[in-house]
């Protein structure tokens, strides 16, 4: 799907008249000639936040590979990426943005099926991702639309919610744990069901929305920059798949995370009910993914 809203007034672009087909409801380059969507860029910051937790819980418990660190530092890219993306409008600073939502994506989807799917063997898991990232390369760059890779992104976040539902249902465990897992698990869909219908609206009632806004004024109208309320949902709920996935990894292999001093806990708080508690230091602190 393709297309631009233009804008009226507002600063002449420090970086130049935009290239990018995409375009969203926020009023370009309103407050600065720098940025061209303030809301939009600063809401990134969610991604990179989040981004920075997961590593830092990561190293805190001890995980000394690279594979349990991936999926947080390819958030802080994707937060990267967005913000030049909404900040200049550039078409390349656009295939950033879409092609790291993907790249986000795939890696927790590899992390999770490459424990769950005993028939799939890594190598081939891989090379499946790899041929369909260059699909929607092929698609993006000869039709110069994002359909492609919004459909490819949307349908494998719905399909790791419903493999984590199945491998969940599927555990041999507490029942506490098992019910708190499905509760992160439709936390995590919650948030990004929502963040979709906030992406959604902005799309469609664009016009409704830009007239709302100039009669409320700042700073109340930012109320209404529903694409980076998009940005602000959809962090939070992938977020909270990492977090689920790197659970039931650890949960596969319980006799490994024993040997290593931790375990699954149920005693979180909303939306983080599991997480991954270190024994070693229980009596002084909790750390969840």
């Amino acid at each position: 799907m393709s297309f631009y809203r233009s804008s009226e007034g507002g600063y002449s672009p420090a970086w130049g008249p935009p290239s990018s087909t995409l375009n969203f409801c926020e009023e370009d380059y309103e407050f600065t000639p720098y940025i061209a969507e303030l809301f939009n860029t600063l809401t990134n910051l969610t991604y990179i936040g989040l981004g920075i937790k997961g590593l830092i819980n990561s190293r805190k418990l001890g995980e000394n590979g690279l594979g349990s660190k991936l999926a947080y530092l390819a958030l802080i890219n994707l937060g990267i990426a967005s913000s030049l993306f909404h900040s200049s409008l550039k078409y390349s600073t656009q295939m950033c943005d879409e092609f790291s939502m993907l790249i986000a994506t795939f890696i927790v989807f590899y992390r999770l099926l490459s424990f769950s799917q005993t028939t799939i063997a890594p190598s081939v898991l891989i090379g499946s991702l790899c041929a369909l990232m260059l699909v929607v390369i092929v698609a993006q760059t000869t039709t110069g639309e994002s359909t492609v890779q919004q459909i490819v992104f949307t349908g494998m976040v719905y399909w790791l919610w419903h493999i984590c539902f199945k491998l969940i249902g599927n555990f041999d465990r507490g029942e506490a744990v098992k019910r708190k897992m499905r509760w992160m698990a439709i936390s995590g869909i919650a948030f990004f069901v929502t963040g979709h219908a906030c992406w959604a609206i902005d799309f469609y009632a664009c016009d409704g929305l830009r007239e709302l806004r100039r009669n409320i004024g700042m700073p109340w109208a930012a109320v209404l920059e529903l694409h980076g309320f998009w940005h602000i949902f959809t962090g939070i709920g992938v977020y909270i798949f990492m977090g689920l996935v790197e659970c039931l990894r650890s949960a596969q292999g319980r006799n490994k995370m024993g040997s290593a001093g931790l375990r699954l806990s149920s005693a979180g708080t909303w939306p983080f009910m599991v997480y991954l508690e270190n024994t070693a230091t229980r009596a002084n602190t909790k750390k969840d993914i």
